[in-house]
């Protein structure tokens, strides 16, 4: 049976076309760079291969000039598509298909314009594709690497037939040129044709393979990658919720300490506060009795009787102001903030301090005057107040000085406020000043180490810092930043 050479070719044609437009199709959904360059450029290759089975049908300017050019540009873009399957198209792959394709074209189309004959333009044609698509099985090879993968394999076997068919071509042109034509019916031409109809399909098929292995990797990472997102994200909310409880634990103790801390300084107060409270009930009671005994004697003059109950007013007044001021204190609203008048907290902590102060010798003053509002919890910064004022009374006792002061002051500026507490006590060991805001670190022998170290707490705790400079022997200077707008 003869077989018509041009027609198998044209065949080959209908081959590139029907395989790389089902690779494109197949894969349309995946809107894919990589798919797009693969199945053009196989287009264009299958227009190449119908020009190049037509000569004599089509002029001789489209069968060397045309078809020369898009048979390369369709193969190039193939072999860089099939890069694509790495990280990146290196910039040497690029430049060798740019460089080899151009050399290629100058040579064939140069050769033919000059007038080579024709079995060495062949040879030349024959010859470059079977060293340019040796580069099918090394993609293949270099992907498949340690792991197993149909796909390569069918690079790799598709890359080694075609480059062979195409040095077999070659070689049965260089050796039996006058026998040789483009369609020439010879086993060497079969052979090639052979090779085409074969290969074609199995690159295919093994680029489309390799595609979907890549795809369903990258699935897989991805869902692993979800499933490790996924479990951070839980312990992240677990571990969140253990936080959460371990503030509110926290808070509590704050909470507790701050109360039972504010109990133990006013430990040290009741005496004096006892005694100014029962100067008030005593006048209370002795005008009360006079007031009595002149209506029992029947001589109340209404002047007299008038100025004894101003006295007794002014006394409960007195009486009731200390009680309001200690129920104030000792109201366990820690972790309630609010606004609040940070001066009226100050003078309430001064005011209950001072008669303590007095019957040890202390000279204590307050230098503030007006509001100073700002958001808070009064519990906690009375409590932070105590502290200094405790924690200053005790270091001016134990010094020698005729003099002895504690002075409070405040400063306000347009966004926070400083409190000021000093003192000419015997001031911080040098050895201490870097712990003294330490829990369990205190300077007393008798000391807990708790009233600082709460006090810092609270501050940071409404956004405000505490600093201290002293002396030692001499004076200390406690300083507390608080700003007017924290919430």
């Amino acid at each position: 049976m003869q077989v018509h050479t041009q027609t198998v070719i044209l065949m080959i044609s209908m081959i590139y076309l029907v395989m790389h437009a089902a690779v494109w199709f197949a894969l349309s959904e995946q809107r894919n760079s990589q798919v797009r360059l693969w199945s053009i450029s196989g287009l264009i290759s299958g227009v190449a291969v119908v020009l190049l089975s037509m000569r004599g049908n089509v002029s001789e300017f489209m069968f060397i000039h045309v078809g020369q050019a898009l048979m390369v540009f369709g193969n190039a873009g193939r072999c860089l598509a099939m890069r694509m399957f790495f990280d990146s198209v290196s910039r040497a792959a690029r430049w060798f298909y740019a460089i080899s394709s151009t050399v290629f074209l100058t040579l064939m189309i140069g050769g033919y314009e000059i007038g080579v004959i024709e079995y060495r333009l062949e040879v030349l044609f024959f010859g470059f594709y079977a060293v340019i698509l040796l580069d099918y099985f090394l993609v293949g090879y270099w992907l498949k690497g340690d792991r197993r993968s149909l796909g390569c394999d069918l690079l790799m076997v598709s890359g080694l037939g075609l480059s062979f068919t195409q040095a077999i071509r070659a070689i049965g042109v260089g050796i039996n040129p006058e026998a040789q034509g483009v369609y020439a019916q010879t086993w060497d031409q079969y052979l090639m044709v052979a090779g085409q109809m074969v290969f074609i399909p199995l690159t295919n098929i093994g680029f489309l393979r390799i595609f979907l292995e890549a795809r369903e990797k990258n699935r897989l990472l991805a869902e692993r990658e979800l499933a490790v997102t996924e479990a951070r994200r839980f312990l992240l909310s677990r571990h969140q919720a253990e936080l959460q409880h371990l503030l509110r634990e926290r808070e509590e103790i704050i909470r507790q300490l701050t109360l039972s801390n504010k109990t133990a300084a006013m430990g040290a107060l009741v005496a004096s506060l006892a005694h100014e409270l029962n100067q008030p009930l005593c006048s209370i009671r002795l005008n009360a009795q006079l007031v009595e005994k002149m209506l029992i004697d029947g001589r109340a003059p209404a002047g007299e009787i008038l100025r004894l109950v101003e006295s007794l007013k002014s006394e409960n007044r007195r009486a009731a102001d200390i009680i309001i001021k200690l129920r104030k204190l000792f109201e366990d609203r820690s972790g309630a903030s609010g606004k609040l008048d940070l001066h009226e907290v100050i003078r309430d902590c001064v005011d209950l301090v001072t008669p303590s102060a007095a019957a040890s010798g202390v000279e204590l003053q307050l230098f503030a005057s007006g509001q100073c509002e700002m958001v808070g919890d009064p519990t906690q910064l009375q409590q932070v107040v105590l502290n200094l004022l405790n924690n200053a009374i005790q270091a001016v006792l134990l010094t020698a000085w005729p003099e002895k002061f504690v002075r409070v002051y405040t400063r306000r500026h347009t966004r926070y406020m400083v409190l000021t507490v000093e003192d000419n006590g015997i001031g911080i060991p040098a050895d201490m000043q870097d712990s003294i805001f330490q829990l369990f670190r205190s300077t007393k022998d008798d000391g807990m180490g708790v009233g600082l170290w709460l006090s810092k707490t609270v501050v940071n705790a409404h956004r405000g810092e505490i600093t201290f400079s002293s002396l030692p022997g001499n004076t200390t200077r406690f300083e507390v930043r608080l700003p007017l707008d924290a919430p």
